[in-house]
């Protein structure tokens, strides 16, 4: 009877132990998504600075920008508020058949339609988000 009660509770603790190491948390982008990714028509990007949305609609474009953002893994932030956020930040609005996305772009973290998300173990480049910004117009 003490071996068993032994085993199990060695089971048990290597169990806990292996489930508290997982990331439950880690999500793609287009999971963090209301619209259908491979439904968004039109996208508008305005960096920090800029008063004015560069505005696209090519598949290409949009699908390039969509492949950059998920290749990335997105953690939801417990509370929904980050503890301290940069004063800038890029404002972009995915346009899909029947919802629209909106995202506010920090650098390592991101606010996905009214959720705050952090980048895990990356930041966003804002080196090709400014590229891709130039490249629209």
């Amino acid at each position: 009877m003490k071996k068993i009660a032994f085993l199990t509770i060695i089971i048990v603790t290597a169990l806990l132990s292996f489930l508290m190491q997982a990331d439950w948390g880690a999500q793609k982008f287009t999971d963090a998504l209301e619209a259908n990714p491979d439904n968004i028509t039109k996208m508008e990007l305005s960096m920090p600075g800029e008063n004015s949305y560069r505005t696209t609609t090519g598949p290409g474009k949009i699908q390039t920008f969509m492949k950059y953002f998920n290749s990335k893994d997105y953690i939801r932030i417990r509370g929904n508020e980050p503890t301290e956020l940069p004063t800038s930040a890029s404002m972009i609005y995915l346009h899909g058949n029947e919802h629209t996305d909106f995202l506010v772009v920090f650098g390592d973290k991101v606010l996905i339609s009214y959720d705050y998300y952090e980048v895990r173990d990356d930041r966003f480049d804002m080196t090709f988000l400014k590229k891709f910004s130039q490249s629209i117009e």
